[in-house]
């Protein structure tokens, strides 16, 4: 039994087999810091959270470089519900080499006010997490009372750009350099920085809005009278839980004939090609970028979708949105229950045992027909 052999099994998607192996390791050695990790998440794969927590927070004290447990345990305390306790292992993704975090030559900000000083705000990870932050930073520039510059990637500054020129935000994009700042944050950060609590979350929703000229294009492509429902089967193939949160598109085949025109939202190329009866129309060779992506989704009437990207837009936009979520989701959406603080006009359809995508599929059908 090796380690390659328990992180092999989890990758084929046999978290039992990786738990029955990392735990063969751990009994000759109990402090062996990469088995209590393949554990913790051969455990969290299994939706067997209390015990993943153990054994992450395990392996933070057997590591000498502690911030992966640490992260891993935060993030298991976020899903199970609790922000105050999963906030600081949050933070501890900003330690992580693999996930590319900068260490800037300047102070990180605690959200404290900084009157008459220049407060750098950068973007991270991928679409769907500074989509998902961006809300926060009208209320991090009141806070601070600072000069605030948002930072982020080039697909990200023609969408939100509007959003910050509007609340007085300076948006820049490409290199920056930090030495013309006095202090900076991930945006990721801002609601444990702010203490904004999860009733608020939704308050600022939709905080979005489409170029006004792209969106009417769109609504004239729509045939005229019908509802219009947009599908999205496929997350980013290179997300470590894409296998867990995307599904083939003969899945979704049940949302067809529902009354609704069904409307692809899926750039090429393709993993698994649609059945011809899932689609009426299909915009997805045309989401040329994400302000062209926003418009497509504001000139729908509905959104049904894995847990990516485009659910965190629709979202932001405040377009009805079905979300089909796998048996152990992503922490920001947590364990139970269809409705999300995040986006109060989001549906969550959750899997109710691994694998089973027939279910959620089902609820979002039955949801079109009314």
């Amino acid at each position: 039994m090796t380690i390659e052999a328990g992180i092999a099994a989890i990758n084929r998607g046999d978290a039992a087999a990786a738990e029955a192996i990392f735990r063969g390791i751990l009994a000759a050695e109990p402090a062996h810091a990469k088995a209590l990790h393949g554990l913790g998440k051969a455990l969290h794969d299994q939706r067997q959270l209390e015990q993943a927590l153990v054994a992450f927070e395990a392996a933070g004290r057997a590591d000498p470089t502690p911030h992966l447990g640490v992260h891993h345990a935060g993030l298991v305390r976020l899903l199970l519900g609790d922000h105050a306790g999963g906030w600081p292992g949050w933070e501890a993704r900003r330690l992580l080499p693999s996930l590319g975090f900068a260490q800037l030559p300047v102070p990180f900000w605690q959200g404290e006010p900084i009157s008459g000083r220049r407060l750098l705000i950068l973007g991270e990870q991928g679409i769907g997490d500074v989509v998902q932050f961006v809300r926060f930073l009208p209320a991090a520039a009141a806070r601070s009372g600072a000069a605030v510059t948002f930072g982020c990637a080039p697909p990200l500054h023609l969408l939100l750009e509007p959003f910050c020129r509007a609340h007085g935000i300076a948006s820049v994009t490409g290199q920056i350099n930090p030495l013309g700042f006095d202090q900076f944050a991930w945006i990721g950060s801002l609601a444990h920085l702010l203490g904004e609590p999860p009733a608020s979350w939704g308050a600022v929703v939709p905080y979005l809005r489409p170029e006004p000229a792209r969106a009417a294009i769109w609504r004239r492509r729509r045939p005229r009278g019908a509802r219009c429902v947009g599908l999205c089967w496929e997350g980013r193939a290179t997300h470590p839980q894409d296998a867990q949160r995307s599904l083939p598109p003969a899945a979704l085949l049940p949302l067809a004939g529902q009354g609704a025109v069904t409307v692809g939202l899926q750039r090429p190329p393709l993993r698994g090609i649609p059945p011809e009866a899932l689609l009426d129309m299909n915009w997805g060779p045309d989401m040329t970028d994400l302000a062209e992506t926003a418009a497509m989704l504001f000139a729908l009437d509905a959104v049904v979708t894995v847990d990516t990207s485009i659910a965190h837009m629709a979202g932001a936009l405040g377009v009805p949105c079905w979300v089909l979520l796998p048996w152990v989701p992503d922490w920001r959406w947590g364990l139970h229950g269809e409705a999300t603080p995040w986006y109060p006009g989001m549906t969550l359809l959750r899997q109710t045992q691994a694998g089973d995508w027939a279910g959620p599929v089902a609820r979002a059908a039955a949801a079109l027909r009314a």
